[in-house]
């Protein structure tokens, strides 16, 4: 990647002398903003641009660039490529659109690419890209104007989108933030957001990796890395919405969708998520400040309207307003002499207007060991205060330097004096009290994350019963059907999982010699119906053996009247469970991101409220808690309402076994547990219920 982004000299192909082409612009970039390698073209004649010097062919150029840029008609591409490789160019940038992202019948274009580049050990960017940035070496490979940026920014960009990567470039220097290096990787035919990000974490001089992304290439190998990752990393993922997803054929499937694996994957490697633009603005500001490392605020504010709105904010964001301690209170006495205002927080700070005031209550505030972060309200008249303003600012960045603590600025004053201001000032300022604490959270939750990943420990290996495994699944294929609810009990206990007691039987006549403490639940097996319930599949708190043998003779005519007719393959009965909360493990072998387990509440509340936590297994055991507690259901098995706390730990030990299991048992599509019962605190679990999906 190191020459993508450094290169010595490019070639850009595909430009025009006499007109203003996309491939003219690109060098006459690189001319005005002062990119210091060789520059050439080549087009259809001769000529130069700004100096740089255009060639009819790549052949006749008097070096072997670096870097080739292409930016010609689609169907030209490959043709221009072959040229490239036989001139010895190893990296090149394809620009040209016009392939698969308009029509899937262009694949083969994209495979005439990946050949040639194999052929000529080719490394390639694209193709419906823009290119890298490097603002160090003022090197633009993009066919746009762009301002350019001092050097020395310490913030990076990968996105997907030029157009979008081209507005956040503008958003950043709107708000003093310095970008050091850029890529658009367009397609990623080849080279794709793992590649770059691979090599920005390794970049001595990038400390902040931003992203918009569209979609995953390599999701396991992505989350690899942000897992290991000391640099902020802040994504902004969009194509979120399910309406392409499949029909589900279990809960697993129906309450994984691709986003809400993202959003654990995220949780889990400590990745800032930005929901939209404003949002990835915001984060980048605020993660430049140290890190906010609990979630007690103190609020400072010119406005007592703008105080209340700050306490309805941090309230919305889980922040705590610290009581002042009376020792603040006489030091703020010693600042200025109050006259109405109660010193409590929020702190109204409406009846001051010197400046140097405002300045020592913020560093009280800061030294204050139980406030983690501050939230200030700063109304001010840009034409009387303007200037006081931003000395204030500046001495603000040099108290949360001294203290190493954030403080959310929130300047209300007239728009164009805000515009000012946030594209004027380093220190980063919010245009609402909703936004610097939602600021403030994103910092919050960045460093929670990543202290419970960078402590979540090591997987608990459990060994997997892998031949007990592949014969039922040969089973099953042999038989074309999916496990029986006996067989998919029997995988999971092939994993350590112990589940219930249960007989199979194949007729009420059977069921009068089983061996069973009563009461019990008797369930069809029938590979034509996995959810048995739907066809009444399923009779609870049996007594005997003659009730027993009762519902099965009932079972089995009921069946009768369905159409179609589903098999009878027999019947299960098995010991019925003591009482406890009803909860849901489960996972499945995801397209991007490989093995997830998936963890919530079970039984009926699981398709009503779809209460569920997701991460990419195989988990750790403080991993599989810190799903548990991620659930809004969470104060339930906390034993709510008077119950008795249940076995929070006993259900994470089985979390962690079902995604053992789907790491290592990758022929296991999909695996529900559902109910796991969640018996109160040192009593276990018991799994009385489970199906699995084999590939």
């Amino acid at each position: 990647m190191e020459k993508f982004f450094y290169p010595r000299s490019l070639v850009v192909i595909g430009v025009s002398v006499k007109r203003m082409n996309l491939g003219h612009i690109i060098v006459l970039n690189n001319r005005q903003k002062g990119y210091k390698g060789n520059i050439y073209g080549v087009g259809r004649e001769g000529g130069d641009i700004a100096g740089a010097p255009i060639y009819d062919s790549v052949e006749k150029i008097p070096e072997v660039p670096d870097v080739a840029i292409i930016i010609s008609p689609a169907q030209t591409v490959a043709d221009f490529m072959e040229d490239c490789g036989r001139k010895g160019i190893k990296r090149i940038v394809i620009e040209s659109g016009g392939f698969s992202e308009y029509s899937e019948g262009q694949n083969i274009l994209e495979e005439k690419l990946l050949e040639i580049a194999d052929r000529y050990n080719i490394r390639f960017i694209g193709p419906n890209c823009i290119g890298t940035i490097n603002f160090d070496i003022k090197m633009m490979m993009p066919f746009g104007f762009f301002p350019i940026s001092v050097p020395g920014g310490r913030v990076a960009m990968i996105v997907q989108s030029g157009g979008v990567g081209s507005s956040y470039l503008r958003a950043f220097g709107d708000n003093v933030i310095i970008p050091g290096k850029f890529a658009a990787i367009g397609n990623k035919l080849q080279i794709d957001e793992v590649d770059v990000f691979d090599y920005l974490l390794k970049d001595e001089k990038t400390d902040i990796i931003t992203m918009y992304l569209e979609g995953f290439k390599r999701g396991r190998a992505f989350f690899d890395l942000a897992r290991i990752s000391d640099k902020p990393i802040i994504v902004q993922k969009s194509n979120r919405s399910g309406l392409t997803a499949k029909i589900a054929q279990s809960h697993t499937t129906a309450l994984s969708a691709d986003d809400a694996v993202v959003d654990g994957a995220f949780r889990q490697a400590a990745v800032i998520r930005a929901e939209d633009d404003i949002d990835f603005i915001n984060a980048v500001k605020i993660i430049r400040l140290p890190l906010m490392k609990s979630r007690r605020v103190a609020v400072l504010s010119r406005s007592g309207g703008h105080a209340v709105m700050s306490v309805d904010a941090c309230a919305k964001f889980g922040f705590t307003l610290v009581d002042f301690p009376q020792t603040f209170i006489e030091n703020l006495k010693n600042i200025y002499n109050t006259r109405v205002i109660a010193h409590q927080n929020p702190l109204d700070l409406g009846e001051i207007f010197d400046y140097t005031i405002f300045t020592g209550i913020l560093e009280e505030a800061l030294k204050l060991p139980d406030v983690d972060g501050v939230l200030f309200n700063h109304l001010y008249i840009a034409s009387y205060e303007g200037e006081m303003s931003r000395e204030f600012l500046s001495n603000v960045g040099k108290l949360v330097k001294q203290y190493q603590k954030p403080v959310a600025m929130t300047m209300v004053s007239d728009a164009k004096e805000l515009a000012n201001i946030a594209g004027s000032q380093e220190y980063p300022v919010f245009t609402t009290p909703l936004m610097a604490a939602k600021a403030l959270h994103t910092s919050a939750t960045y460093y929670e994350e990543k202290t419970a990943r960078d402590a979540r420990g090591s997987a608990i290996q459990s060994s997997v019963d892998l031949a007990a495994i592949d014969k039922i699944k040969d089973r099953c294929k042999t038989q074309k059907r999916i496990p029986l609810t006996d067989e998919a009990l029997q995988i999971a206990e092939a994993t350590g999982i112990e589940c219930v007691a249960g007989v199979t039987v194949k007729s009420a006549k059977e069921a009068g010699d089983v061996l069973l403490h009563f009461p019990v639940a008797v369930k069809l097996l029938s590979r034509d119906s996995s959810h048995k319930s739907d066809v009444g599949g399923v009779r609870l708190n049996i007594k005997n053996h003659r009730e027993l043998k009762k519902a099965i003779s009932g079972m089995k005519k009921a069946l009768k009247e369905i159409t179609p007719r589903p098999s009878v393959d027999g019947f299960l009965i098995q010991e019925m469970s003591a009482e406890g909360v009803e909860c849901f493990a489960g996972g499945r072998q995801d397209p991007v991101f490989g093995p997830i387990v998936i963890a919530g509440l079970g039984g009926i509340f699981l398709e009503i409220f779809k209460d569920t936590a997701i991460r990419l297994a195989p988990v750790t055991k403080s991993e599989a808690l810190d799903m548990l507690k991620n659930l809004q259901s969470y104060p339930v098995l906390q034993g709510a309402r008077g119950k008795k706390k249940a076995d929070i730990e006993a259900f994470a030990d089985v979390i962690c076994q079902v995604s053992q299991l789907l790491a290592k048992a990758t022929d296991i599509a999909e695996i529900d547990l559902n109910p796991v019962i969640v018996h109160e605190q040192g009593k276990g679990v018991s799994i009385v219920d489970s199906r699995v999906f084999f590939k």
